[in-house]
């Protein structure tokens, strides 16, 4: 009985120090991260501000022993200026003038403000004010069309474009190069209120010459499979001053650099369509 007894703790040591062995086993095998950080592909001294405007990463990476921008927590008030929850004393950086210039404003305060709004993050602040949908959405899988004032800046997503019969000439920016119900989306669109927004129409300085055809599709393009190619990935285009030299060529990466600011998003997994109607 007592040897019975000997053997049976001898078992439950061995079975104890066993499962403790196994335990030590499994937590020493790391965790998934929750978040793929490395997506972020940021300066580390923009990251406070990233984290300002994307507080549900924030949120993760506070739960997150893997984060990696643990440090910036601390940071969250830090601002890039054009945010509704920005307030001045955190923004990035504020214009400072020394003197006035005659018929510009009347006094350094109008002066750094206009400054602001004009060559700063505050430019960002009014293209995000004028945002509005011309295109709206009324289900899942629908398509939508926002663009601020002007159509200068637009966003769409499952937009549908049809090129079987465009035609090109020597024209870099062909106005009629896509006609009605060549591109359009599956959804609700305020076909006066879009047109109004034509007052800019230019080839460099909006995008109404381009959409002014945009169509209410009867058909959703993905789900009745009208599309040869569906492309997935966050496309940007774009339509070039002029690449002959760094200083026309400069205003591309700023057009580009504002666009990814407006649209909050900076992965660098993405399209880049040169747009250019030349034959």
């Amino acid at each position: 009985m007592f040897m019975l007894l000997a053997f049976g703790l001898l078992l439950q040591e061995i079975l104890a120090n066993s499962q403790a062995e196994n335990l030590t086993e499994f937590k020493t095998i790391p965790e998934e991260p929750l978040y793929s950080y490395e997506v972020i592909n940021l300066p580390d001294e923009h990251i406070p501000y990233f984290l300002h405007n994307n507080q549900h990463i924030a949120g993760i990476c506070k739960q997150d022993s893997h984060c990696p921008y643990k440090k910036y927590l601390k940071k969250l008030r830090s601002c890039w200026g054009y945010e509704k929850s920005c307030k001045s004393d955190y923004r990035f950086s504020y214009p400072v003038c020394d003197y006035v210039e005659t018929g510009w404003a009347n006094d350094i305060e109008t002066a750094q403000q206009i400054f602001w709004k004009q060559a700063d993050f505050g430019y960002i602040r009014e293209r995000l004010n004028e945002m509005k949908t011309h295109c709206k959405p009324a289900a899942t899988g629908d398509s939508s069309l926002t663009c601020s004032q002007y159509l200068q800046h637009c966003r769409a997503t499952n937009l549908y474009i049809d090129l079987r019969t465009v035609k090109r000439n020597h024209d870099r920016f062909k106005e009629d190069f896509l006609q009605k119900g060549e591109i359009g989306g599956h959804c609700s669109l305020d076909v006066q209120a879009f047109l109004a927004e034509g007052q800019r129409k230019s080839p460099l300085q909006s995008w109404f010459a381009e959409l002014q055809t945009f169509t209410a599709l009867n058909f959703r393009p993905l789900e009745d499979e009208k599309c040869d190619v569906v492309i997935e990935k966050p496309t940007y285009f774009m339509k070039l001053d002029a690449g002959v030299n760094m200083y026309h060529h400069f205003c591309d990466f700023v057009n580009l650099y504002i666009t990814q600011h407006i649209n909050n998003s900076f992965g660098t997994d993405v399209n880049i369509v040169m747009w250019d109607t030349v034959s």
